[in-house]
């Protein structure tokens, strides 16, 4: 088999796939229970408290979509500060009904929108931050980008259902499969990101970000972490 049969082989069966989910799409179940992060979400926890005026972050919504295609119901968008005068910036994104067609945006996506580029990517699997029903660490990405003089270092995951994935193929995929079982699935995303000179090592900054993390975690109640890590 050439290579061009296989590619067409694989695009056919994903057209397939996902004409079927389109056919049975499920019902959006408007009832499901909201997070309610604005109010759950402390404003002061461990060492860190809330900035009255956040800076000012990247949108975590689609540029240019109308209403009804965003994914989001609910966003928070917060700026802390520690005692050492640290700023790590905080972004959540509910969003009750996932569809192939409107779905959590990643960072490395919605960054360069603005103006950033992506300057690494990697996938992560995060020390000490676990899902709550198996225990196992919750898997995301770490990013550095770019924006004129600007840089910023990033680390997020995003959960759709109970899958956390770097991959937005599997993402895709997992949205599929539970549109094929007549359910529709939520979706988070968990942003942690702080200021940087261009240049400078991530790995302190990624190390802090995700450590802010933990305490947020840590301080949320259980019901709210269950939106942040099922």
């Amino acid at each position: 088999m050439t290579s061009w049969t296989r590619s067409t082989v694989v695009a056919t069966t994903l057209l397939l796939f996902a004409l079927a989910a389109v056919l049975i799409r499920p019902d959006i179940n408007s009832s499901a229970p909201d997070p309610h992060l604005e109010a759950s979400v402390p404003q002061s926890f461990g060492s860190w408290k809330m900035l009255p005026n956040p800076l000012q972050q990247i949108s975590v919504a689609t540029q240019g979509a109308t209403s009804t295609d965003q994914p989001y119901d609910e966003v928070v968008s917060r700026t802390y500060v520690n005692p050492q005068g640290d700023m790590v910036m905080l972004a959540l994104a509910y969003g009750k009904n996932q569809r192939q067609e409107v779905k959590v945006h990643r960072p490395e996506l919605c960054y360069p929108a603005q103006g950033f580029k992506v300057m690494s990517l990697q996938p992560v699997t995060f020390t000490g931050i676990a899902d709550s029903a198996s225990g196992k660490n919750v898997t995301g990405q770490r990013m550095v980008v770019n924006a004129r003089s600007s840089a910023e270092v990033v680390s997020y995951w995003i959960r759709i259902g109970d899958t956390y994935s770097s991959s937005p193929w599997q993402v895709r995929w997992q949205i599929m499969k539970e549109g094929l079982q007549g359910r529709m699935t939520d979706g988070m995303l968990v942003r942690v990101s702080q200021r940087v000179s261009p240049g400078e090592d991530p790995a302190p900054h990624h190390a802090l970000v995700e450590s802010f993390a933990r305490d947020l975690l840590a301080a949320v109640p259980p019901a709210t972490r269950s939106y942040l890590v099922r």
